[in-house]
């Protein structure tokens, strides 16, 4: 028995019967791919792959990289996975690069992990509770697609479709497809209701109470720095009495990056939010002086304002999505939405 099959065997009953009708009815679409896409599609105990033999073993390694190392929620199961397995180069282990969905989630893995360990997953919760699965579906995976690194992925693939469709928009549409056949599919069997009362709201929102969870759904955890990570305490010991960080205060998350001029970005403890930029003096906003309402990207996207006249430099290679993620992260844990 594998590792997969020992977790499903937790299912209950009830909600493992709807899971497998799902299951069945992704298998009978994806079977009707082209080749091409059927390359990167992966169920579990696929048999009979078009292109490989171990595409079983595929499915299993996304699973328990993805979803089992990870946190799964309660009676979470897996479905279909989208991508490839790779050499990790500083590893030297095969590593799950793609699109994990489940029942209740889509689950991204886009950067392998390098000499300081894996880096974790992002997700997004699917939205099995809105009212109009089909748009609430595109408009996930569309959020997902374009913040996604596709240059390996890709390269699997010729460059257009007989259609004329690039590698990029095949994949998009093969996740929105089977993301809003999940949605679908769960409010048909029971497994969510549509349209219920301030569920389409708190899924917006936030649906993790925690820090990380949170960090994870808002597709920013692989793109900040937590206090157990190597990689930030290398880049403290000049960094943070630079800004004044006390031996007292717990850091919640940080965004740093190193030049050849020093580390720059930000830091964000329990007690304050520290930042400098390279050849700058440091910035310190005391938290209990925060509104969590009015902080706000500044308007050149370079710098987030927690206070008048106070700005907090970001790391500039940051995407738009992964800069308004921190932010929605400050609000949130300054707040008290989200515990450390």
């Amino acid at each position: 028995m594998t590792a997969v099959d020992d977790y499903l065997r937790d299912i209950p009953a009830g909600h493992r019967a709807a899971t497998d009708t799902i299951a069945a009815k992704l298998s009978l679409w994806t079977a009707d791919l082209d080749a091409e896409l059927q390359q990167v599609v992966f169920r579990h105990n696929h048999a009979n792959h078009p292109v490989f033999d171990d595409a079983a073993q595929v499915f299993e390694d996304a699973v328990e990289q993805l979803l089992l190392a990870d946190a799964p929620r309660t009676h979470e199961v897996p479905l279909l996975f989208v991508g490839y397995h790779a050499m990790n180069r500083f590893t030297r282990k095969r590593q799950t690069m793609g699109f994990l969905v489940t029942d209740q989630r889509l689950i991204v893995q886009e950067n392998f992990g390098g000499v300081f360990g894996r880096e974790l997953p992002n997700y997004r919760m699917l939205p099995l509770t809105s009212a109009d699965p089909v748009a609430a579906s595109h408009a996930l995976t569309a959020s997902v697609a374009s913040a996604y690194d596709w240059s390996d992925l890709v390269k699997l693939f010729g460059t257009e479709s007989a259609e004329g469709h690039s590698p990029e928009f095949r994949l998009t549409q093969l996740l929105t497809d089977a993301v809003t056949s999940v949605v679908q599919l769960s409010q048909a069997l029971g497994l969510a209701v549509a349209g219920a009362p301030g569920a389409d709201e708190e899924e917006e929102k936030s649906t993790a109470a925690e820090l990380v969870p949170r960090l994870a759904e808002l597709g920013i955890r692989s793109e900040v720095m937590l206090a157990d990570d190597p990689r930030l305490a290398k880049m403290l010991k000049k960094f943070g009495p630079k800004v004044g960080l006390g031996g007292d205060e717990t850091i919640a998350f940080a965004s740093l990056d190193k030049t050849f001029a020093g580390v720059y970005g930000i830091v964000v403890t329990d007690i304050a939010v520290r930042s400098c930029d390279l050849m700058e003096e440091p910035i310190v906003s005391l938290r209990s002086a925060i509104d969590p309402a009015a902080i706000k990207l500044d308007e050149q996207a370079k710098a987030i304002i927690t206070e008048p006249g106070v700005a907090h430099v970001l790391v500039s290679h940051l995407s738009a999505d992964v800069k308004g993620g921190i932010v929605t992260a400050m609000r949130e844990l300054i707040a008290g939405d989200v515990t450390p």
